[in-house]
């Protein structure tokens, strides 16, 4: 978890200030090497050694861990890949600036506003005017997150930040395929009591309740 801090000249700083961390005092992150937040990780307590064997460390429902922190979930959803035209458009702040020269030339959309063809193709012409290409190699698969970046900015700019984080989590593959197995819940949870955790593991996880 960050704070972000407000510097000068529009800039920031994300400090971490807190961790999410399992029942038995684990991390849910792998720590970055050679950062604070590495050594800040305490080695020998009760809880982490009761839940060490030569099997490896365990969650209370039997999920291996690493040593030092993070979980190997009980069902990997890969991130969606970036392209590097994308990156770059992302990272040289061209979404935002589009945003802002389209609120100049239309009315203030409402909270149904969706990048239609049209908009697409202002945006089309918006790179052409800062002298970037939009290769079909690139453009054409790259749509749906192309429109996905100007509603995130649009929003931003009208309703906030906030309704713009809302967006772009809403339209999140990892969010949505993680939505769906909600339902499933408690039996990925009971698969992996039985598949995985001895009988010592599970009976920590009864001192735990």
């Amino acid at each position: 978890m960050q704070s972000v801090i407000p510097l000068s000249e529009k800039c920031g700083l994300a400090l971490t200030t807190a961790q999410y961390l399992t029942p038995l005092g684990r991390s849910i992150q792998r720590p970055l090497e050679g950062t604070e937040l590495a050594e800040a990780l305490t080695t020998g307590e009760p809880a982490a050694a009761a839940n060490r064997s030569a099997m490896g460390p365990r969650t209370v429902n039997g999920q291996p861990a690493f040593d030092k922190g993070g979980i190997v979930p009980n069902v990997e959803i890969a991130s969606p890949s970036s392209d590097p035209w994308l990156v770059f458009l992302n990272g040289r702040g061209l979404f935002t600036d589009f945003a802002s020269d389209y609120l100049t030339r239309h009315e203030r959309p409402d909270h149904s506003f969706e990048p239609v063809d049209a908009v697409l193709q202002e945006f089309k012409d918006f790179l052409h005017r800062q002298g970037i290409l939009t290769p079909d190699e690139y453009w054409l698969p790259d749509q749906p997150r192309v429109r996905l970046r100007i509603k995130t900015e649009v929003v931003n700019l009208v309703f906030g930040l906030a309704a713009g984080d809302e967006v772009e989590t809403r339209a999140d593959p990892e969010v949505q395929k993680a939505l769906q197995l909600f339902p499933e819940l408690a039996q990925l949870i009971h698969q992996a009591q039985e598949k995985r955790a001895p009988e010592h593991y599970r009976a920590v996880g009864r001192e735990k309740q």
